[in-house]
């Protein structure tokens, strides 16, 4: 059986908000969120933070994590993810077979559950697939044009500025939240997936990324909420 293996890349340096991947929220380092949902999923073997920071990684093992140390190089504002990954799958010496669950630390309204699921839907798909979070958003843009020297040229279509907006298709942007694919997979296309994705939906609110700090608030008074919600029932 291959194992499936979380990873949750989270390097120290961070211009929004100073070591942003660890900033307290309601009382927790934010990457605690998304190790403790990839630990209470109960479809994940192994959980690993890849960091150059020793505070991170000191905070990862805390709350359950196998920590990584991360070559200064790989933790660059430009540095690439497919770079980490490739180091991440030498160093855990996984197997061709297994299953990698990238996990960004900033999306801590990602839950186990929703771990959980998209972890089965992938296992569901075809050899060769990978599996990507998404939200949905206005369709609307499908409308517009591009200038094209003196002219404008329909974005998505010459007929689509003129259709309404309820015979538009839905549009779907990666949150973040969730990629999942075989190392071998990863390998063979020397990164992540960009073909045969299948989607996992997940709502705005379930999607939320941290990059201000008024992301951050949000997420909170989100987090406060379920909590009361949970409590009442």
């Amino acid at each position: 059986m291959p194992s499936v293996l979380a990873l949750i890349p989270a390097r120290g340096g961070s211009k929004s908000i100073p070591k942003k991947n660890i900033v307290p929220l309601l009382g927790k380092p934010l990457l605690a969120y998304s190790i403790e949902a990839a630990l209470q999923s109960g479809v994940i073997d192994h959980v690993y933070v890849s960091s150059d920071d020793a505070e991170i990684l000191s905070a990862a093992q805390q709350f359950g994590a196998t920590p990584l140390q991360r070559t200064p190089s790989l933790a660059l504002d430009e540095s690439p993810t497919d770079p980490v990954i490739a180091d991440f799958i030498v160093k855990v010496a996984a197997e061709p077979e297994d299953i990698i669950v990238l996990l960004q630390p900033t999306s801590p309204l990602r839950t186990a559950e929703h771990v959980r699921a998209a972890v089965e839907s992938f296992q569901a798909a075809p050899a060769g697939q990978a599996v990507i979070s998404v939200c949905n958003i206005d369709n609307k843009v499908l409308k517009a044009y591009l200038q094209q020297g003196d002219y404008l040229e329909a974005l998505a279509g010459a007929d689509f500025p003129y259709k309404r907006r309820q015979d538009l298709p839905a549009l779907y942007m990666p949150n973040g939240a969730l990629y999942i694919f075989s190392v071998r997979s990863f390998t063979q296309q020397q990164g992540i997936p960009r073909q045969q994705l299948k989607p996992y939906r997940m709502t705005v609110d379930d999607s939320a990324d941290i990059d201000t700090l008024d992301d951050l608030r949000k997420a909170e008074q989100i987090l406060v909420l379920r909590q009361q919600q949970h409590a009442s029932k």
